[in-house]
């Protein structure tokens, strides 16, 4: 439980009325010379002091008091009073007694300044009196260095202004208390202690004129009890808060870093694939040359595949003749040396037929697909196992980078890091799929060659079973030649041998036109080898650009990350001397509730006299200021009647103002 001031207004408003109003009625005092002070101030209408003078109030008795007074005079009794420098002293038996004392060069707690503006224009008090326009009263009150003493620190001030309504308009005074009284606004400023003010009041005027304004002191002493408890409670509840927010900060800066950790392996995994990816697409591009030849190979054999048709069908319509021939009875020598030069072209053309054939065995298949790619710098095993492990790599980086994104999803302000984070992971699913592709690929381009390289070695062996039966086919044709030369009489068994020749032939026939179909059939088949490997190609080229852009992607992530990172340990940073700062906050609260408490309050002590620090034993002082009122020039009239004599009680309640 600390004091603390409640309800001020009120309480302040209360205290000033009792002071101004009835300062003579105070409590008989315990003990003689104890005394009341209460200070009356003129000021002029801009606030300048005109002169002062202090009512001191005793019980009865032999009374001395201090004062450095121009002139001293008694109000409630015939007294006499005696003045020895700064002493006064007189003997009453009245039960109270007051004397008055003049101020020769007073100077007061507070500079109170009122300046007065129409339309934007200074004016004096003299000369805005009667005027009409747009009003604007600044008034202010600080600290007056040159007065000795702690009034400005413990006294209350509670400044009025009262505004006829009839002549000020649309009145705005927003740090006053506005109340009705009459036919006029009353403004009332409350000023604590150690404040002072600066505010203004507008209102729009007719022939300007106000009554005097009335500002009041009093030494301030609000005290109520209150529990600050749940204060203290919610400062608690504030430091441990603190202690959370800065504990979260260094575990996001902690997490932070491990992210800058893993964005730097997968920059630089990033890089080494563009690199990788950019050496197949080189590969990739003599791949497609090498296969270009092997095709103009092929286009090669077959276009004479079809001489070798041609030739074999002459043969065997050679041959046929020859068996009519032989069956018509004559064989002429022409016949058997035509027979011998087209033996000799066929055996020729199947020799020719045979090597193209082991050529394209040795050079056809896919380990001599492998060796021409490795010989052009591009070794396709290391290439599937580079993919196998991108492959690998690519699904823990994109692990690591949904774990982080999972981890700071939730986070405000990371929105950004996260969009960027989700864009990655989609590029590199990407280069996943790209990658996997270029594997089936090469599966599959390994799968065609040697299902074609199979077939190979039966095409061969068939050529070469061929050309040695047609070696011997051709010495036999040779011999028949040479027999029917110098045989041409037996005519029996040469048509019994043209006839099996015949016979022969047609299934030589048969199998000639069955290897030209199969040629046929590897040329179409290698034809969508080279689809494949065009395809092939152009992934290749999106698969570089892919990398490219993944890897601008990973720098640019990169460069946010370490923002992140930056950002991360400056909050940290801060969030720590948060901390530090807010650790004894409770203490600070509490240190600064009696600071504040002190400034409302004032100091606490008994008051001192205001006319001399001799006079010790003063129970309270009490200032009462006043300003001249703003008015018009009255015209001339009959003199006002001679003040009819008033008694002295009737005197006392008018100085003060009652």
């Amino acid at each position: 439980m600390r004091p603390i001031k409640r309800a001020l207004p009120a309480l302040l408003s209360a205290a000033v009325l009792f002071s101004t109003a009835t300062p003579v009625f105070a409590a008989e005092a315990a003990a003689p010379s104890e005394k009341e002070e209460v200070v009356y101030i003129t000021l002029a209408a801009d606030g300048a002091v005109k002169n002062a003078y202090v009512v001191n109030s005793f019980s009865g008795g032999q009374i001395t008091d201090y004062g450095d007074y121009a002139s001293v005079k008694m109000l409630n009794t015939q007294d006499p009073i005696q003045q020895n420098g700064d002493a006064v002293t007189f003997s009453t038996t009245a039960q109270k007694a007051y004397y008055q004392g003049e101020l020769a060069d007073a100077q007061i707690p507070w500079n109170i300044s009122l300046r007065y503006f129409l339309d934007g224009v200074e004016y004096s008090a003299d000369q805005i009196a009667g005027k009409s326009g747009a009003l604007e009263i600044r008034f202010q009150i600080t600290k007056n260095a040159a007065c000795p003493g702690t009034f400005y620190e413990d006294y209350a001030l509670q400044a009025s202004f009262t505004l006829d309504t009839a002549q000020c308009r649309n009145i705005s005074a927003p740090d006053a208390t506005i109340a009705n009284v009459g036919g006029d606004k009353q403004l009332t400023y409350t000023v604590l202690p150690g404040e002072g003010i600066d505010t203004t009041i507008t209102a729009d005027v007719t022939d300007f004129s106000m009554d005097a304004a009335a500002i009041n002191g009093i030494h301030l002493n609000l005290a109520v009890e209150i529990d600050d408890t749940q204060l203290k409670d919610k400062v608690s509840e504030l430091i441990d808060a603190v202690e959370q927010l800065d504990d979260g900060a260094v575990e996001l800066s902690d997490g932070s870093g491990d992210l800058l950790d893993g964005t730097t392996d997968l920059k630089d995994g990033a890089s080494s694939l563009q690199s990788g990816i950019s050496e197949l697409d080189e590969g990739v591009a003599t791949l497609q040359t090498g296969m270009s030849t092997v095709q103009q190979g092929l286009d090669s054999l077959q276009g004479q595949s079809a001489a070798l048709v041609d030739g074999s069908a002459q043969v065997k319509n050679a041959l046929t003749t020859i068996q009519t021939a032989v069956h018509s009875v004559s064989i002429s020598a022409d016949e058997l040396a035509q027979l011998t030069q087209a033996s000799g072209q066929i055996k020729q053309a199947i020799s020719a037929l045979s090597d193209g054939a082991a050529a394209l065995q040795a050079n056809l298949g896919y380990a001599q697909y492998k060796a021409l790619m490795a010989q052009n710098g591009l070794d396709l095993d290391l290439l599937k196992e580079g993919n196998t492990q991108a492959i690998a790599a690519l699904g823990q980086q994109i692990a690591a980078l949904q774990a982080t994104l999972d981890q700071i999803a939730g986070i405000p302000g990371m929105e950004d890091q996260a969009a960027q984070l989700q864009a990655q992971i989609d590029q590199l699913q990407q280069v996943v799929t790209l990658l996997e592709g270029n594997n089936a690929a090469i599966g599959g381009t390994e799968s065609y060659l040697n299902g074609i390289a199979a077939q190979l070695p039966a095409l061969t062996q068939g050529l070469s079973a061929l050309q040695t039966q047609y070696e011997t086919f051709d010495t036999a044709i040779a011999q028949l030649v040479d027999t029917l030369g110098g045989m041409l009489g037996d005519l029996s068994a040469l048509s019994a041998g043209v006839d099996q020749l015949v016979e022969q032939y047609g299934t030589l026939d048969t199998g000639i036109v069955a290897y030209t179909d199969g040629v046929a059939q590897i040329v179409a088949g290698y034809s969508q080898v080279m689809e494949g490997v065009a395809s092939l190609a152009e992934g290749s080229k999106e698969l570089a650009a892919g990398s490219d852009e993944l890897y601008a992607g990973t720098v640019e992530l990169y460069d946010g990350v370490v923002s992140l990172c930056d950002g991360a340990q400056e909050m940290a940073d801060g969030t720590g001397e948060f901390r530090q700062e807010t650790a004894d906050m409770d203490a600070q609260i509490d240190e600064e509730i009696d600071d504040l408490l002190d400034s409302i309050g004032g100091s606490m002590e008994d008051p001192v006299s205001f006319v001399s620090e001799k006079n010790t034993n003063v129970t309270s002082v009490q200032f009462v200021l006043q300003t001249e009122a703003i008015e018009t020039e009255e015209p001339d009239g009959p003199a006002a009647a001679e003040e009819a004599d008033l008694s002295f009680w009737q005197k006392l309640m008018q100085l003060f103002g009652v």
